[in-house]
């Protein structure tokens, strides 16, 4: 009985939190699938093309750039960090620190 009562919490508390990485299978087998937020087709393609922009700012170093190639780039590389915050993933490290403690505590009553 114990153990179908952490089963269903754990499996709850990984709902909550484990929601970067969608597991999927194929030929190959199986792979992850992340993701993260935009608001809609509009704003991806806005966040390809910064992207794209970086990196063209990386590259060029420092060399004189057309203002009509790159007319923001602050904004640009903003835009690409603000989306890269995204995909850091807090919600699983919660997801880790609930298990942890749910392994201690079913450890601590194991050592009595």
């Amino acid at each position: 009985m114990k153990r179908k009562r952490i089963l269903k919490k754990l499996n709850k508390i990984k709902q909550e939190h484990l929601i970067h990485l969608t597991p999927r299978k194929n030929k190959k087998g199986k792979y992850y699938s992340g993701t993260f937020q935009v608001q809609n087709h509009l704003e991806l393609m806005y966040l390809i093309t910064n992207l794209i922009k970086v990196c063209i700012l990386a590259l060029e170093e420092n060399e004189c750039l057309n203002d009509k190639q790159i007319p923001q780039p602050k904004y640009n590389v903003n835009e690409v960090l603000r989306h890269t915050l995204q995909l850091i993933p807090f919600e699983e490290h919660q997801f880790i620190d609930q298990v942890v403690d749910l392994l201690d505590n079913l450890n601590g009553d194991n050592d009595g």
